[in-house]
């Protein structure tokens, strides 16, 4: 089986990410498979770098060719992972908002707990028992 190899723009990418992509970037982000992504996109820069350093001096507009493609490499690379820590963040944002009211203090939960008998106890963990 051939592998898809997008070579042209496709359909509808230029619109915002949805709920699930993002959920799925960030999953990425933090699974063991994005380091080795990065080091494959990496080992791509460096081979646009190593074809920089192998043209010819004398082939002035081969040196600026390859330049140019080594610099793109790079920027592609550190935009990617920018924007893939981007919608990471934006669905943790999404699935995660800060509340309203700042969460009680163990003392606090322990006082709550003494003035209303139907308030669960706090938990060893909370600090109080």
């Amino acid at each position: 089986m051939e592998p898809t190899i997008r070579t042209e723009r496709t359909f509808g990418v230029t619109a915002a990410l949805s709920p699930v992509q993002r959920r799925n970037l960030h999953n990425l982000l933090h699974s063991e498979i994005w380091p080795d992504l990065c080091d494959v996109l990496e080992m791509v820069c460096i081979e646009t770098e190593t074809v920089l350093i192998n043209t010819d001096p004398a082939d002035r507009s081969k040196v600026l060719e390859n330049h140019k493609m080594a610099k793109a490499s790079w920027q592609i690379f550190e935009h990617m992972q920018t924007r893939v820590h981007e919608e990471a963040a934006r669905f943790l944002a999404s699935v995660a908002p800060e509340p309203l009211v700042p969460r009680l203090t163990p003392e606090e939960m322990a006082a709550d707990h003494l003035l209303s008998a139907i308030l669960p106890p706090p938990d060893e963990h909370d600090g109080i028992m």
